[in-house]
């Protein structure tokens, strides 16, 4: 199994680490260890463990799958998905740095203004329109019509709206 599992970790840039249930790192590979540094035999108690803790919607206690997306950890935006047991943690970290600047990239071909494309950054990382307001200070309507500007100049030349969460095509 080991053949086939770290190959397709590497190839599609996953770290993995296993955690006992003390959180005892028991295993990390390659890309975890340059991640997060050298946890082997150490109790781990940040980055993961620390969403892990504070997750107040967890239904069973050191049991199931949890997914924490646009997670800032190690200094990065990754999706931290964890795979808990009773006695074992499976830690996958994904890092999202090349997939943000790959959807940023897309939509220079719209020569947006410096605020439309710092918005779609914003919206490509994840942020809520209420979010953007608070971090760049301006209101839900001046975000509403730099997306409707956005949207319009990806019309314009027949662009598909791509690398936008779903639910915000309709903003």
């Amino acid at each position: 199994m080991n053949t086939l599992l770290e190959p397709v970790l590497v190839d599609h840039d996953l770290g993995v680490c296993v955690k006992d249930s003390e959180g005892r790192v028991l295993q990390q590979n390659k890309l975890c260890l340059e991640i997060c540094g050298d946890c082997l035999d150490k109790v781990c108690n940040v980055a993961c463990m620390e969403l892990y803790e504070k997750d107040k919607s967890r239904q069973w206690n050191n049991w199931g799958s949890h997914l924490y997306k646009n997670s800032f950890a190690h200094n990065d935006f990754y999706d931290i998905t964890l795979l808990c047991s009773d006695t074992h943690m499976i830690t996958f970290l994904q890092p999202l740095k090349k997939k943000y600047e790959k959807a940023i990239a897309y939509y220079e071909a719209l020569k947006l203004t410096k605020r439309e494309m710092e918005i779609l950054s914003y919206i490509i990382k994840g942020a809520s329109n209420s979010e953007i307001c608070e971090k760049i200070s301006v209101s839900r309507a001046t975000i509403k019509t730099h997306l409707n500007n956005v949207y319009k100049k990806a019309s314009d030349i027949n662009l598909e709206l791509k690398y936008l969460p779903k639910n915000r095509l309709a903003s």
